[in-house]
């Protein structure tokens, strides 16, 4: 067979150029997700956090309308407030892929059950544990994908924690599984692999985030949510509803004092874009 015959040379070009590809084809942060806050702007049309359940619930179902791939929502569901709201807002979750906050709190008297598809298998080493916390509420969580754990407030971001003796998620982890479509696979104490995603960890299966350059700048409000005027923008992403009002606690950060919802923001950021 000729070297330079036509065949030849098309398979010499595909190989080119695959091979022009880079190694890690992970996504970005920015491309991937969404960010849509309940801000302040949001606050003075339908009065201060927290918002009443029936319209989380809209904001939820105006996410899935817009096609979303998934949903982190960024507040605590661990008390029952209106039935029939609690009932509106279960509901909207069934209808995206959701993934829900908790927090070790050993002060917690009477916490909600955490069903076993919520927990890890296996042995690890944790920075965090405890025995009671703020759980999701049964009613929501299950229509949850996920529900993952927040117990930090600097750059060592736990991975894994344990409650009750049982291994739990972190919020950060159960994310960056739901913007990849892969459950990860974790090497104790050394590294996270998800997708094409890699994420090293220290001994106590800990994250040490190094922050990005740059903080995030695009966001959307949920007023723009309801009005229907964002539905182009999460159309095929991973949306992070979260707060960023007057009435929330603030982090030092490199970039100044930050909200802390702002600053989990950043924090999963940094660590998705890591190459």
């Amino acid at each position: 067979m000729m070297i330079n015959s036509p065949l030849t040379r098309l398979a010499c070009f595909i190989f080119l150029t695959l091979t022009a590809l880079p190694v890690a084809l992970a996504g970005s942060f920015d491309k991937d997700f969404a960010v849509v806050f309940i801000d302040q702007n949001t606050e003075a049309r339908f009065g201060s956090m927290p918002l009443n359940r029936s319209l989380l619930a809209k904001g939820v179902n105006a996410i899935a309308d817009a096609g979303a791939r998934g949903l982190i929502v960024k507040f605590f569901f661990d008390q029952a407030r209106d039935e029939k709201d609690d009932k509106r807002l279960a509901d909207s979750l069934s209808r995206i892929k959701t993934v829900l906050q908790a927090r070790i709190d050993n002060s917690e008297i009477a916490p909600n059950p955490l069903a076993e598809k919520f927990t890890l298998p296996g042995s690890f080493k944790t920075a965090v544990t405890g025995s009671s916390g703020w759980i999701p509420l049964p009613t929501l969580a299950q229509n949850a994908t996920d529900i993952g754990f927040v117990d930090f407030n600097s750059t060592f971001v736990p991975m894994v924690e344990q409650y009750k003796s049982r291994n739990v998620k972190s919020l950060v982890l159960c994310a960056v599984e739901l913007a990849a479509n892969a459950k990860a696979n974790i090497l104790e104490g050394k590294q996270i692999t998800i997708g094409s995603h890699l994420i090293k960890l220290n001994e106590t299966n800990q994250v040490v985030v190094k922050l990005s350059a740059t903080q995030l700048e695009k966001s959307l409000s949920f007023d723009a949510l309801l009005d229907g005027s964002a539905k182009q923008e999460l159309s095929g992403k991973i949306v992070i509803l979260a707060y960023d009002g007057p009435h929330i606690d603030k982090y030092e950060t490199v970039w100044g004092a930050m909200g802390a919802h702002r600053y989990f923001v950043n924090i999963l950021r940094s660590i998705y874009d890591a190459r």
